[in-house]
């Protein structure tokens, strides 16, 4: 990897050295700094990494150097489907491969298969179709998130593209005979369709479409259709739940405790900047490390680790909680 890193700056130089291209040596120590980043990282990553290496640039000029390695075929921009963030990564000339995305915690895999690229390349021949380009992008739950999980969760936890079975509803009669009447009864399969706005469940029932707030989500007890037996609930039931719904600052929160962001207060130009460091709506939040009177939280989003400010803390809500 350290041969082709050095293959990629020979090349650099000698395309675009003698051209005059304007800052040419921060352009090149930008260059540098991205390929210290093996995963996939987004321009915030990017940044920190160019700082770090001890180069002070706006983050527009950051953008336009990012866009130019992209069109020069250094870079290769990604958007996945779980959020809207672009993200960056090396792309090597002749070398093509697909991903697996973790809907919980964000983790990216990389796979490649020769025969399911040979697969592809036929199927397009079958249907007279010549492919110039192609991406596989699969979602689901990595093996780590699998192994943590528990046999039943709530509905409010079931990952979007999911198909679970109603196990138990934890309610009071006058819910449950209101679930009843919308069809939600244990022993049926139901499909996550989307979240919406606001926390909101959009469900499949028996071919009907359902909106469920996460309040009602949360007191429907599922097994996913096919769910991990490595950890047990240890029969958890409806007079000990391990989860609640209030939506409280990340400020507030336990060191250890996680859960989805609900929101994000503030200004237009703070939700902006938290937004592009991976905290909007639906993202899992965790807290790793918070002491009171410290003026910094550190977190897990994204599958990275960030420190937040008492300030940014107090202004990003997060519903459904973990102890």
């Amino acid at each position: 990897m350290p041969d082709r890193h050095q293959q990629e700056k020979d090349q650099f130089r000698r395309l675009f050295g003698w051209r005059g291209l304007d800052r040419f040596e921060e352009r090149f120590q930008i260059l540098e700094s991205f390929l210290k980043l093996e995963s996939h990282v987004s321009l915030a990553q990017i940044a920190d990494q160019v700082r770090l290496d001890g180069l002070r640039v706006d983050n527009e000029f950051l953008l336009q150097c990012m866009e130019q390695l992209c069109r020069l075929g250094f870079a290769s921009q990604v958007v996945f489907d779980r959020d809207d963030t672009i993200l960056y990564e090396h792309r090597q000339l002749g070398v093509h491969h697909d991903h697996m995305v973790c809907t919980k915690c964000g983790a990216i895999i990389e796979f490649k298969d020769d025969d399911l690229e040979a697969f592809q390349e036929k199927l397009a021949a079958e249907y007279g179709f010549f492919m110039l380009q192609h991406k596989m992008e699969i979602y689901g739950l990595c093996g780590e998130c699998m192994a943590q999980r528990d046999d039943l969760i709530p509905l409010s936890r079931a990952r979007i593209g999911e198909k679970v079975e109603i196990v138990n509803v934890a309610a009071g009669r006058k819910m449950q005979m209101r679930f009843a009447s919308m069809g939600l009864r244990t022993g049926i399969f139901v499909e996550i369709i989307s979240s919406a706005i606001g926390g909101q469940l959009v469900i499949a029932s028996e071919c009907n479409r359902l909106i469920l707030c996460a309040g009602m989500a949360s007191k429907i007890w599922v097994r996913p259709e096919k769910g991990s037996r490595g950890v047990s609930n240890d029969g958890v039931g409806e007079s000990c739940l391990p989860f609640f719904n209030e939506s409280v600052p990340i400020s507030r929160m336990a060191t250890g405790q996680q859960g989805s962001i609900a929101r994000v207060e503030g200004g237009h130009f703070p939700r902006r900047r938290l937004g592009k460091m991976g905290f909007q709506p639906g993202v899992l939040v965790q807290v790793i490390s918070s002491s009171p009177g410290s003026d910094s939280i550190e977190v897990m989003v994204r599958g990275h680790r960030v420190f937040l400010s008492e300030k940014d803390a107090s202004k990003i809500f997060v519903e459904n909680i973990t102890p």
